[in-house]
């Protein structure tokens, strides 16, 4: 991998991860305020319901682009260790420090926290909140690692399918994939199909900066999205509605948008320290949601709240703030012991390293 590309992809790591909080900036996209249904919704519809969905199919595109060449050489065996050590560990002890604190704000501030208050006192409702092992986890954006993991061991499985004939891997993972067919083995089947479409990119010896390129990713993803759109607009094709194909579209057409963007960005501000946070975004992805609900209980103890306009800036700076957070903690962490940072972050390693949780 060159050097611009390797940079590219740690800068649309924080991208995607800083676009993927502010679907969980509280009180939640779903609940109405002025960035979700008041006056500043287009807001919400574009860094929340747009380039925060987008975002999960973007990074899972790109982990499966970088992690084909590590699956060709290793044992389904090994990775299933390695990929439980440095994505569920982490993945499991935050959301046990989501939990607790879900628990401590009944206790500290006398209102109950939803996200614990629809899970059942019983023995397996319980793990799966804490798991995500047969169904949602309490912290719903840890969901996403739970799928990661089990998409990645499929696509492990997949490695010969994908080198002698990758266009009929495609088209299966697309077949296969659709309307949530794979649950509770996948619950957010795109994941799984973009991944397979990384890796698949990869065997066919295209790059991400190759894909980035002007002519490429704007045609591309300007020609996918209106596709998109239309389709949907159209359901006279009943197999187009089936595969979820306009879906597939849009959000292959702006993740290809996202890339030719992050490359013109990385062109025009060479000296932009941005990327070097990339190998900080997986422990903020981990942190955001408990960090985001501490930071609300101070908004709406300084008299904040969802519909003022003041909140314009809590919603779009919480993600910033998390991330900032999370860089100082992970520059912290490069100093303490192995098992605290496997514990917290999944990996260990010094600020020089590439190791990303790919």
């Amino acid at each position: 991998m060159q050097p611009g590309e390797s940079r590219q992809i740690e800068f649309l790591r924080v991208l995607c991860i800083t676009a993927m909080m502010w679907v969980h900036v509280n009180p939640g996209l779903s609940t109405p305020t002025i960035v979700s249904a008041g006056e500043y919704h287009l807001v919400g519809t574009i860094f929340g319901n747009t380039l925060g969905r987008i975002s999960v199919s973007l990074l899972s595109f790109v982990s499966g682009y970088l992690i084909w060449e590590t699956l060709r050489h290793e044992s389904l065996g090994h990775l299933a260790l390695r990929r439980f050590r440095t994505v569920i560990v982490p993945m499991l002890v935050w959301s046990a420090v989501f939990l607790v604190l879900a628990l401590a704000k009944e206790w500290i501030t006398g209102e109950g926290a939803n996200a614990v208050a629809e899970v059942e006192l019983r023995l397996w409702p319980l793990i799966d909140a804490w798991s995500g092992l047969t169904g949602p986890t309490a912290n719903r954006s840890l969901f996403f690692l739970r799928d990661l993991f089990v998409a990645t061991l499929i696509l492990r499985a997949a490695v010969p399918l994908i080198e002698r004939v990758p266009a009929v891997a495609a088209l299966a993972i697309l077949i296969v994939a659709s309307n949530d067919a794979l649950a509770p083995v996948i619950y957010r089947s795109s994941i799984l199909q973009f991944l397979f479409f990384g890796a698949i990119a990869a065997r066919l010896g295209y790059t991400i900066a190759g894909l980035s390129r002007p002519l490429v990713a704007l045609s591309l993803g300007y020609l996918m999205t209106v596709a998109g759109f239309a389709a949907i607009a159209d359901p006279g094709i009943p197999a187009l509605q089936f595969l979820h194909l306009p879906l597939l579209l849009r959000r292959a057409g702006i993740g290809f948008l996202l890339l030719a963007y992050s490359a013109a960005f990385l062109a025009l501000f060479p000296r932009t320290t941005l990327a070097g946070h990339g190998r900080h975004a997986f422990l903020a992805y981990l942190m955001h949601v408990p960090v985001m609900g501490i930071l609300w209980v101070m908004w709406l103890e300084l008299g904040g709240d969802g519909d003022a306009r003041s909140y314009l800036v809590f919603y779009l700076g919480a993600p910033v703030a998390v991330f900032a957070l999370a860089s100082w903690l992970g520059r912290a962490l490069d100093h303490a012991p192995a098992p605290l940072q496997l514990l917290l972050r999944g990996k260990v390693g010094a600020p020089a390293r590439h190791n990303p949780p790919d």
